[in-house]
C-alpha cells in the first residue's frame, strides 16, 4: 500500500464524526476497504447507527491473534476552540489534527493497514482476527456484545492499539460505575417535619459508603495493580429551594483490583445501604451502570516480549525518538519526562484506565494481552488532539513486523 493511501485511510476515518455514536459509518468504510483487497468482513449491529466489525484471515495452522481498536471518540466540545476543525482531518507541518487522531483512530487505521498488507504478503501463520468496536468510551458496548455473541472465542492473544507507545500495557484496573438513588417525601420547607429529606439521606449515604469502601480498599492490595480507589463524581437533587426534596442521587466510579473487584465493591455499597435503610429510615437503592472487570495478564508473555523486541530494536519506535517527536508537537522538551533512574526503553507497564480487554478476556482468561499503539496520551480527550504523522506511519510498519514475528514463534 502506498504511503498516501495509508494516510488517506486515517484521514477519512477522522472525518467521520463518531462522538459516542454513529460508528456504523466507520465500520462500513473499513468493510469497503477490506473488500477492495478481497477480505470479507461482518458488521455486527448493536443499535441504529452503531455497529462493530469483525474480519479474519488465515494462513495455515497456528494461534489466533486478535487485533482491536475502537471507532468511537469522545465529544469534541466547542469546535470553535480548535485550531483545526475537529472532524476536518487536516494535516499541517507533519502533524495530523482531529478528534480521534490520538485516541484512537490512528491505532485502528494502523492495524487495518497491517492486516491488509499481511494478507497480501502471506508473512504470517495461523489466524489474525480484526475487531473494530463501537462504544468503548462509554461502557465498552461493542466489545461486550462481541464477547457475549462468541466473536472473541478461540482468541489466544490480543493486541489493542490504544495510545500506549512508551510502554506495553499487560494489565489494568477494572472500572465500576454505579448510582445510588435516595427517595423521600416533599413538604414545604417551613414544615420539614411533614417530609423526608432525600438530599440529607443521600449525604449520609455518600459519607458512609465512601468510608466503608476506603476501609476495605486499604485492607486489599495487588502486587501489580495496587489498591482499589473510589470517587463520587456526580450529585443531583432537589428542584426548589423552599421545598423538602423527595429525590436525590449520586454517581460514583471505582477503579478495582482482583482482590476487591467490581462485585465486591457493589456488595459493600449494598451492605451500607441496607444498614441505613433499616437504622436511619432512609429509602436508598443502588444500580450498577457499568461493569468492566480488572485485567491481569503476564508481562513475560510471548506477545509482550515480541513487541518489546521490535520496539526497542527499531530506532523510530524507541523512547528518545517518541519523546522528541511528541515534544515537538506540543512545544515542550519531554526528554526529562521520565522519572530519574528509569531506563529510556519500552517496557511492560500497567494502568488504572480500562480497555476493551476487560470484555474480550472473558472469552479466555489465559489470553495473552498487549496494549500498544500510536498516540499522544497527554492530548487524549482534549481540544486540539493531534499526532505526529510519522508516528502513525511507523506503527503501520511495526504492527506487520510484530505480527509476523509473533505468529512464526507462536
Amino acid at each position: 500500500m502506498e504511503k498516501d493511501k495509508r494516510i488517506e485511510i486515517l484521514l477519512d476515518m477522522l472525518r467521520i464524526n463518531t462522538e459516542n455514536d454513529r460508528e456504523a459509518e466507520v465500520a462500513e468504510y473499513i468493510s469497503a476497504i477490506l473488500a477492495e483487497h478481497g477480505i470479507a468482513s461482518e458488521l455486527v449491529n448493536h443499535a441504529p447507527g452503531r455497529a462493530s466489525l469483525v474480519a479474519e484471515i488465515s494462513n495455515g495452522e497456528g494461534k489466533t491473534l486478535a487485533l482491536s481498536g475502537h471507532m468511537d471518540v469522545v465529544s469534541a466540545g466547542d469546535s470553535a476552540a480548535w485550531k483545526h476543525p475537529p472532524f476536518a482531518g487536516d494535516v499541517e507541518d507533519g502533524v495530523i489534527w482531529g478528534r480521534g487522531a490520538s485516541d484512537m483512530k490512528s491505532g485502528l487505521a494502523a492495524l487495518l493497514v497491517a492486516f491488509i498488507e499481511l494478507k497480501e504478503s502471506g508473512r504470517f501463520r495461523g489466524s489474525i482476527r480484526l475487531m473494530a468496536t463501537a462504544g468503548e468510551e462509554v461502557g465498552e458496548l461493542g466489545s461486550k456484545h462481541l464477547t457475549d455473541a462468541g466473536y472473541a472465542d478461540g482468541i489466544d492473544a490480543l493486541l489493542i492499539a490504544e495510545p500506549c507507545n512508551v510502554g506495553v500495557m499487560y494489565a489494568h484496573k477494572g472500572s465500576l460505575n454505579y448510582k445510588v438513588i435516595s427517595k423521600g417525601s416533599s413538604a414545604h420547607s417551613s414544615m420539614p417535619e411533614l417530609g423526608s429529606n432525600a438530599v440529607e439521606h443521600l449525604m449520609t449515604a455518600m459519607e458512609a459508603i465512601s468510608n466503608a469502601v476506603r476501609e476495605r480498599a486499604l485492607a486489599c492490595e495487588n502486587a501489580t495493580l495496587g489498591r482499589t480507589f473510589h470517587n463520587i463524581t456526580i450529585v443531583r437533587g432537589a428542584t426548589q429551594v423552599n421545598s423538602i426534596p423527595d429525590h436525590a442521587e449520586f454517581e460514583a466510579n471505582a477503579r478495582t483490583i482482583p482482590e476487591f473487584d467490581n462485585h465486591a465493591v457493589m456488595a459493600e455499597v449494598e451492605r451500607v445501604i441496607g444498614r441505613l435503610n433499616k437504622e436511619v429510615n432512609c429509602r436508598l437503592e443502588a444500580v450498577m451502570t457499568a461493569d468492566q472487570p480488572p485485567v491481569l495478564t503476564r508481562p513475560d508473555s510471548l506477545l509482550v516480549k515480541t513487541i518489546l523486541e521490535v520496539a526497542n530494536g527499531t530506532e523510530n519506535l524507541g523512547m528518545d525518538h517518541l519523546l522528541a517527536g511528541m515534544g515537538k508537537v506540543i512545544g515542550k522538551d519531554l526528554s526529562q519526562a521520565l522519572p530519574k533512574g528509569v531506563a529510556k526503553k519500552i517496557a511492560p507497564i500497567v494502568a488504572s484506565g480500562t480497555t476493551d480487554a476487560a470484555q474480550f478476556i472473558r472469552a479466555n482468561p489465559n489470553m495473552e494481552l498487549a496494549v500498544y499503539g500510536p498516540g499522544m496520551p497527554m492530548l487524549n480527550h482534549r481540544t486540539d488532539e493531534r499526532l505526529p504523522l510519522d508516528q502513525y506511519l511507523n506503527f503501520t510498519e511495526a504492527y506487520q513486523k510484530i505480527i509476523e514475528n509473533y505468529s512464526s514463534r507462536a
